[in-house]
């Protein structure tokens, strides 16, 4: 079960579109990695439904550290 499925973190329906953004945001302002996505807004709606908030924030992450390159 994906971790945003177990809600043991806090982020079962954290919007997966809010996190990628946010993940971007963190890489490109030389900020580490979160450890947790509380505070980000709830959402399933449309084409974020389903999706695993930690792997689109990490993902994000990951892009914008090459983007520094």
């Amino acid at each position: 079960m994906p971790l945003a499925q177990d809600n043991q973190n806090d982020d079962r329906h954290v919007c997966a579109g809010c996190a990628y953004i946010e993940g971007l945001k963190d890489a490109l302002n030389d900020k580490a990695k979160r450890t947790s996505l509380k505070g980000l807004p709830i959402s399933q709606a449309g084409a974020v439904r389903h999706k695993d908030a930690w792997k689109s924030y990490n993902q994000a992450y990951d892009f914008g550290e090459t983007l520094k390159s």
